[in-house]
């Protein structure tokens, strides 16, 4: 991550600006952050026995990060059936996935290769997703527990990835979408009122058009 452009820099700043709002100090966001995406991945898969305590442990294989991009990758497939069958009315998705699940090492030893080809193969993943470059884990920050941020800041790409084809989401991403539903209301208001103002406008101008051409009419 020491190579960055000034341009990658900002964005990430930009990024962890985004979600940065009513903690005092970044650490005691990041630790509400793993609660948050925890308790999420427990209510998907309810046997990963995950909490902001075990987190990086319990991912560190990359097993259960590809069990998860393969559910993404299945829900992207329902969804492309639909649109195939004139069934979807929402916008479809805008990213890509896998044509096949993604292969998994199960019951990997942590550090060793095959948990390293695990967490590489949804860093992949990951890119098809287009999650941004500067927010997304190298391999070895998880595999060696050295970068938990931005695995935190990854894992909440792809919740948002899923959470646009309809995939249950972390709450943090829900008040997100929420927050986004009401600024979207609020702007189609601005724009009718927008509109109608244009309209009254009109009317006047037509209105006022019409009197002078009836005076005019008049004193000749």
């Amino acid at each position: 991550m020491s190579d960055m452009s000034s341009e990658d820099q900002l964005s990430l700043q930009l990024v962890e600006k985004r979600q940065l709002r009513s903690f005092s100090r970044a650490d005691e966001y990041l630790y509400a952050m793993k609660e948050d995406l925890a308790e999420w991945l427990n209510m998907l898969y309810p046997s990963i026995n995950i909490d902001a305590e075990n987190f990086m442990d319990t991912l560190q294989t990359g097993e259960h990060l590809l069990r998860h991009a393969n559910s993404v990758r299945k829900k992207h497939a329902e969804i492309l059936e639909l649109i195939l069958l004139g069934e979807y009315k929402r916008k479809p998705p805008s990213f890509q996935v896998p044509e096949a699940d993604l292969p998994i090492r199960e019951n990997v030893v942590p550090g060793t290769w095959f948990a390293r080809d695990n967490v590489y193969n949804f860093i992949k993943f990951c890119r098809l997703l287009q999650v941004m470059e500067v927010v997304m884990f190298e391999t070895e920050d998880l595999v060696s527990q050295k970068n938990e941020k931005h695995v935190v800041l990854t894992l909440l790409e792809v919740a948002r990835r899923g959470a646009k084809i309809g995939m249950l989401a972390p709450m943090l991403v829900q008040f997100e979408q929420e927050i986004d539903q009401e600024l979207a209301r609020e702007e189609k208001e601005r724009k009718k009122l927008e509109k109608e103002e244009k309209e009254r406008e009109r009317q006047l101008r037509e209105e006022e058009k019409a009197r002078k051409k009836k005076e005019k009419e008049e004193r000749e």
